[in-house]
């Protein structure tokens, strides 16, 4: 059996979560745990499950890096970018159990991955995938030009025989 090939566009940040006076650190996104979820759910002999996205070269970005693929999923594609950083986001809950979010993420490294210097030959790869899942989220944190470049590809990708999921 020939294993097919998914990608998943997005954005992993730093998550901050605060309850009280304690403080933990963690890794989070919706596009990243819908590549995780997939890569503990289906065996690799069927499908690999590929993470696209920038990072920095920093400590979190690298400890990233090996995180994910300690939950199987492929970081081949995704690009390190020097003096860029993760996002990060804060999660503060109150006594009831509500939950306010704080967004620190203009100049994230994710923002720039079809700005980089290997985004032209990433998007001839990713338009060969039988499968990109992305969010409208990774939609919207790209400049104009980038997102031409990402419906460029989905179109491309398509046109191959593939298929796209936008949520």
């Amino acid at each position: 059996m020939n294993s097919k090939n998914l990608a998943v566009i997005g954005e992993c940040m730093i998550e901050l979560s605060q309850k009280g006076a304690d403080l933990s650190r963690g890794f989070g996104g919706d596009t990243l745990n819908t590549a995780v979820y997939i890569a503990r759910q289906v065996p690799q002999q069927a499908l690999n499950v590929h993470y696209v996205t920038a990072l920095g070269t920093d400590s979190f970005s690298r400890e990233m890096l090996q995180t994910w693929q300690q939950e199987q999923v492929k970081t081949d594609l995704i690009q390190q970018l020097d003096n860029k950083l993760p996002g990060l986001y804060v999660i503060e809950t109150d006594d009831t159990g509500e939950r306010t979010f704080y967004y620190w993420r203009n100049d994230a490294a994710a923002r720039y991955w079809l700005d980089g210097p290997q985004a032209e030959s990433l998007c001839a790869q990713l338009a060969q995938f039988d499968y990109l899942y992305l969010s409208g989220i990774s939609v919207a944190i790209l400049n104009p030009a980038s997102r031409e470049k990402l419906l460029t590809l989905l179109r491309q990708c398509r046109a191959n025989g593939g298929q796209s999921d936008l949520r």
